[in-house]
């Protein structure tokens, strides 16, 4: 028998270990919903399946993360839309990044002769079982983060097998194959978000920082002397400085509005804020994590904290040189190097986002910890550890729905404006609309807050001045400094969101007041002026609701709302009796999206009214290829087809109806009426004494009963049941139809056949 080595052994026993921690403490996330941004991403064309995907999105367009839409596309071809699937594939992922960190260090323990005892297995554990990650792992739409640090560690590792022992046959050394799947790595990385640019920078700080200084001892001794530290922080301002002042002419511009809400020196300040104050903060004290960071933007001159921060990050630098080690300095380098992309000069919306943290912690700060805990044989660890485990578990179970998500970052941040609003929005959709116009109503309340706390005018100068030098004059006036605030989704959302609650809740004038509120911040607002031409209607104001709806089909745009605008702009016409303007809107709102079934089925009534027959079937056909069981569409096609006297085809469609609804009264009278155009008297009457005993009032089948009754002979029954038909509760017309019928009966030679 083959005995295993024991290092092998113990590498096996660790790699276990890691699995089964990271499903320990993750598993209860596998029940997880899709949240806040999830559906929208998960749901879009382009990542229905593998073949959506293969037809729509570029692999070369890095901007679009591809790597991560093709996941998502992968997720819904093994399953439409399971959310179960989509958070084991998370879970995998980080399972993955778990053990590169273990085999990453240990490699390079192995490289250099240190044989630091338990460190690898540390650091790995620290980074699994870490809470401020729960936000990477646990929330789908995060799994950018996740992809770029995989790939981004599979590239260092398989780097760091190039500087393994030389093979045995010296004709041919495989390590150089490798550089096939690092450079594959590398590009996975970058196309799965943008910060895996940085990577070069690392692996080039990996290969100085352990791997040159291992053949030539000599230069770690000049690396850590205070003229090279100088030297390197000299250049990396010189660097900084020109990447400042060319940054609009070069560099990736963010798609949010962070560049006109802060410009790039006071996110930059900021920023330096950000990472001592919130991110060290919570990788030292893991408590309260919230979805919602709700730090409010400061400056230097009101925030005396971003001065004391950059004196915290400077006292660090000065630690880390004196200490001299190795692990230590490379361990921060690497956590100021990775973060870079979002906090510097790349303004971002968001100050801060706990899932930034992912790729800087683990070979950064997790990394320094687990290295100090294994040299100093601390045992802060073994508490600290079982700690974390708990706090990543019971994390878990605030994202298991949208309900508990924002309920608990409302808690802990009741000022903020987002929480309020999207706990609004998850009740709203849940159907409690007192709970939802409560959070609404608060989040609206908060605006003032968040814009005196986030918006900064100044900056949006700056920003209008350098996009008027960079693009031309008539783009810098597309909007105006006091105008971008109503570009910013936290003050617009909020506003509809309510309206919409109010006017489900009836609340037709409050509905308007906040649809013309969300108007007046974006007026190009498409889904609010179809929420205002909903409350007009609703009030009968049919000119005011068609205006509305007019102003937006008048703009187009790619909003998928389009086609529902022109879908209600159909109704509102053929509501004020101008059938062929419905007709033209309707086909218009198919032409945008086929899918759109009451478009069809209005067509189809529409047709039906204005004697297009043929039309209206085909019409109907469409929606009951969208949904075959749809009630009003096989309703329709049936008395359509009486229209064309095809009264089997109708009774056909008026039982497919049934085997829908179950028995419905309407459905059997219908089916009476083409038995007695058929004259088939008894099935006729058979079908008229089901409607009747369903309802008992139907005067459709009244009438249909009584002239079958009059066609069998039974001309005593038919008299008696249109008498006791006039004791219903009839309209003019009806009473008129009554009588004739009457008068036919009791002088029959005056009827003609």
């Amino acid at each position: 028998m083959i005995s295993t080595p024991p290092e092998i052994k113990k590498i096996i026993g660790c790699v276990l270990l890691l699995i089964l921690a990271n499903i320990a403490v993750y598993f209860n996330s596998l029940n997880g919903a899709f949240q806040f941004d999830d559906l929208p991403l998960i749901q879009s064309q382009w990542v229905e399946d593998l073949d959506a995907f293969d037809r729509q999105v570029r692999f070369s367009a890095f901007e679009n993360r591809p790597v991560v839409l093709w996941t998502y596309a992968l997720n819904n071809t093994l399953g439409k839309n399971r959310v179960f699937g989509f958070h084991l594939f998370n879970l995998t992922v980080h399972i993955g990044v778990t053990l590169l960190i273990f085999l990453i260090i240990s490699r390079t323990q192995y490289l250099i002769a240190s044989r630091a005892s338990g460190f690898p297995l540390a650091t790995a554990l620290l980074f699994a079982l870490h809470p401020l990650n729960t936000d990477s792992v646990s929330y789908i739409s995060s799994r950018s983060s996740l992809l770029v640090t995989f790939f981004y560690l599979l590239a260092l590792y398989l780097f760091t097998g190039l500087f393994s022992r030389k093979s045995k046959i010296p004709e041919f050394n495989f390590r150089w194959v490798l550089f096939i799947p690092i450079l594959i790595s590398a590009y996975m990385s970058i196309a799965s978000k943008l910060i895996g640019a940085t990577l070069p920078v690392l692996m080039g700080l990996w290969y100085l920082g352990f791997i040159v200084s291992t053949q030539k001892p000599q230069f770690a001794e000049k690396f850590f002397q205070p003229k090279w530290i100088a030297t390197l922080f000299l250049l990396a301002g010189a660097l900084f400085a020109g990447a400042y002042i060319v940054a609009d002419s070069w560099l990736y511009i963010a798609r949010d509005q962070g560049l006109e809400l802060y410009g790039r020196m006071p996110y930059f300040l900021m920023q330096i804020k950000v990472i001592v104050f919130y991110y060290l903060k919570l990788f030292l004290f893991p408590f309260n994590l919230n979805v919602d960071s709700g730090l409010p933007f400061s400056t230097p001159a009101s925030d005396p904290l971003i001065f004391l921060a950059g004196l915290v990050i400077i006292g660090i630098l000065f630690a880390v040189v004196k200490g001299r080690s190795l692990w230590v300095a490379i361990g921060f380098i690497w956590f100021f190097i990775t973060l870079a992309p979002t906090s510097s000069i790349v303004p971002l919306n968001d100050l801060a986002v706990e899932h930034r943290t992912y790729l800087p912690m683990t070979l950064g700060l997790c990394m320094v910890v687990g290295w100090i805990a294994s040299t100093w044989r601390c045992s802060i660890l073994l508490v600290l550890l079982p700690l974390f485990a708990l706090g990543t578990a019971t994390r878990n179970s605030d994202w298991v729905s949208e309900i508990s998500l924002w309920k608990d970052s409302a808690q802990k941040n009741p000022n903020s404006t987002r929480p309020h609003n999207n706990l609004g929005k998850a009740y709203f959709e849940k159907g409690d609309l007192v709970l939802a116009a409560h959070h609404l109503e608060k989040s609206v309340a908060n605006i003032p807050h968040f814009i005196d706390t986030q918006y900064n005018i100044k900056s949006a100068e700056i920003f209008l001045k350098r996009r008027e030098k960079i693009y031309g004059e008539k783009s810098a006036k597309k909007f105006s400094p006091s105008e971008s605030i109503g570009l910013l989704t936290e003050l617009v959302e909020p506003h509809y969101n309510l309206a919409s609650v109010y006017l489900d809740q009836g609340r037709l004038d409050d509905a308007e007041k906040e649809y013309l509120k969300t108007l007046t911040l974006r007026p190009g607002h498409l889904s609010s002026r179809i929420g205002l031409s909903s409350v007009y209607n609703r009030k009968g104001l049919y000119d005011q609701a068609i205006a509305s709806l007019e102003l937006a089909v008048n703009s187009p745009t790619s909003d998928p709302s389009f086609a529902l605008a022109r879908l209600n702009l159909g109704e509102l016409y053929g509501k004020t009796g101008k059938i062929e303007n419905a007709i033209k809107e309707w086909e218009a709102a198919l032409k945008i999206d086929p899918s759109l079934l009451p478009a069809h089925f209005n067509l189809g009534t529409a047709y039906m009214m204005t004697g297009k027959l043929e039309l209206a079937v085909r019409a109907f056909k469409h929606c009951l290829q969208l949904n075959n069981h749809y009630e009003p569409a096989l309703f329709n096609l049936a008395k359509v087809y009486q229209k064309q006297e095809k009264w089997d085809e109708s009774t056909q469609q008026f039982k497919n109806f049934l085997e829908v609804t179950g028995p419905k009264s309407s459905a059997y009278a219908q089916i009476g009426f083409n038995f007695n155009q058929q004259a088939d008297w008894k099935t006729a009457q058979e079908f008229l004494k089901k409607s009747l005993s369903l309802q008992p009032n139907n005067f459709n089948a009244h009438i249909s009963l009584a002239e079958t009754l009059a066609n069998l002979g039974q001309m005593k029954k038919a008299r008696e049941l249109l008498q006791a038909t006039l004791k219903m509760d009839l309209n003019p017309v009806q009473k008129e139809a009554i009588n004739k019928m009457m008068t036919n009966l009791t002088h029959p030679q005056n009827t003609t056949p």
